[in-house]
């Protein structure tokens, strides 16, 4: 396996020969580190380019070889100064549109509830052992292109898809210092297809709880790449298994064992949310979030009643579970909102009759908003294939027709309300906003309504 050819034909070749250059001239020795080895080695394009410096013509070494190479690339490529982590000894570079990270051999020491640890410099040894996975802890010298494995199992862990802590003997200490390091084993395992060694399994498991310490925000950017994947539902299973799912979405992982009406739903509500999640093929965050927690308000809304289910009302509890949830991972306000919409509206499209009139169907398209779409794909996606999947089909299709005449959403505003003021000479107040409700009201059913017959109603109502 020739691994310079493999550099020569990916984007990183001109940073890596910068890179390779300067370091030769100010005689720091280099690798490239961690996760973009491993792509190399499986052929899938690589990214997140980390290089790890130790030495230097000015005793550079210690703690600062990252950050005193990275600014003597700076200077020689003419590039804007690296962002400098002294704490950890650490220091980003932008290098042709790239984001580069420079790091020492180190050491890490962690507090009992902190991830962030302190540092202290290292042989490479030592800090391939400190990593998270053996195949994330192969390095690639740039002057001989030799990969290092101090673990002597990464690359054979590639080669067979296995997931392993770097140091076996310290697998629960591995996770129980960085408990992101679960999520991330779960995210690589569904991404990679490898499978997780059993005794790595074994301690994400006992440090499950330890996730309390992450921040929100890491949580949250690890969610989203598992939702980004092609069949997320896998990676929600491991997370049940291991019991991580409750310490993250106790709200999703409640939903086990909940039966459902079975003309409705043969699977528990978790099963269901699975199976619905997995058929999102959109590539849409906002989506995928949706069919993850578009049932999590069934929980709530559960009674048995004489034997019956209850879940009425489930699609507006749901939407309010959302916002607490998506509040808790400290996700953007517009993406709530727009999450909470899908999910709060998801159930309309399931009502529709050959019965609907257009000013019906308009009325839909205008409570959905900027979500129709989503709606529409998440409520094909909740009932799957069948009977409903054709009234799904008819919607569809007269919302498309109402487009293609340019009928399906009322022209823009006919009358301001300093236009009505003027015409009838009256001053603001509440009958402004009944007003334009009341021409809405008219345009949705008939969106060909004219000025002059909006003045007409407003005349007769005033």
């Amino acid at each position: 396996m020739n691994i310079k050819n493999m550099l020569t034909a990916q984007r990183y070749k001109s940073i890596i020969d910068k890179i390779s250059v300067t370091a030769k001239e100010s005689d720091f020795d280099v690798y490239i580190v961690g996760g973009f080895i491993r792509d190399l080695l499986i052929k899938r394009e690589p990214k997140d380019l980390d290089i790890m410096v130790c030495g230097g013509k000015d005793n550079a070494g210690g703690k600062s070889a990252g950050i005193n190479f990275s600014k003597i690339l700076a200077k020689k490529y003419k590039l804007n100064n690296p962002v400098v982590f002294e704490r950890f000894g650490t220091s980003k570079l932008s290098i042709d549109g790239e984001e580069v990270e420079f790091v020492m051999p180190r050491k890490e020491y962690y507090g009992a509830d902190s991830r962030n640890p302190d540092t202290r410099p290292a042989s490479l040894e030592h800090d391939a052992l400190r990593r998270d996975f053996t195949i994330n802890a192969l390095f690639l010298r740039l002057s001989n292109m030799e990969i290092l494995d101090f673990t002597s199992q990464g690359a054979s862990d590639i080669r067979n898809k296995i997931i392993r802590v770097a140091d076996p003997l310290n697998a629960e200490i591995i996770f129980k210092q960085d408990p992101l390091r679960i999520l991330r084993a779960v995210r690589q395992s569904i991404q990679l297809g490898f499978d997780i060694e059993p005794e790595t399994y074994n301690a994400m498991k006992i440090s499950a709880a330890r996730i309390k310490i992450v921040s929100p925000e890491r949580v949250r950017d690890e969610i989203n790449k598992i939702l980004a994947e092609k069949n997320p539902s896998k990676a929600l299973k491991i997370m049940d298994e291991i019991n991580l799912l409750f310490e993250i979405l106790p709200e999703v992982a409640r939903l086990k064992n909940l039966e459902q009406p079975a003309k409705y739903h043969a699977d528990d509500a978790f099963t269901h949310t699975l199976k619905v999640l997995d058929r999102i093929k959109r590539d849409d965050i906002i989506l995928k979030m949706a069919a993850l927690l578009h049932d999590t308000g069934k929980y709530a809304t559960y009674k048995k009643d004489s034997g019956k289910i209850c879940f009425y009302g489930h699609d507006v509890k749901s939407a309010k579970e959302a916002e607490i949830i998506l509040k808790r991972l400290r996700y953007s306000k517009e993406f709530i909102q727009k999450t909470a919409s899908v999910i709060r509206n998801h159930m309309y499209p399931k009502m529709y009759s050959d019965g609907w009139t257009d000013s019906a169907v308009r009325r839909f398209a205008k409570k959905c908003g900027g979500e129709l779409d989503l709606i529409m794909e998440i409520s094909k996606a909740d009932y799957g294939r069948d009977s409903s999947d054709a009234k799904l089909v008819k919607l569809k299709k007269r919302i498309e027709d109402l487009k293609l005449n340019n009928t399906l959403y009322p022209k823009q505003e006919l009358l301001t309300g300093r236009d009505m003021m003027r015409i009838l000479n009256k001053s603001p107040g509440k009958w402004i906003r009944e007003a334009k409700n009341k021409i809405e009201e008219m345009q949705l059913e008939n969106p060909k309504l004219t000025k002059e017959e909006a003045i007409k109603t407003i005349r007769e109502r005033n």
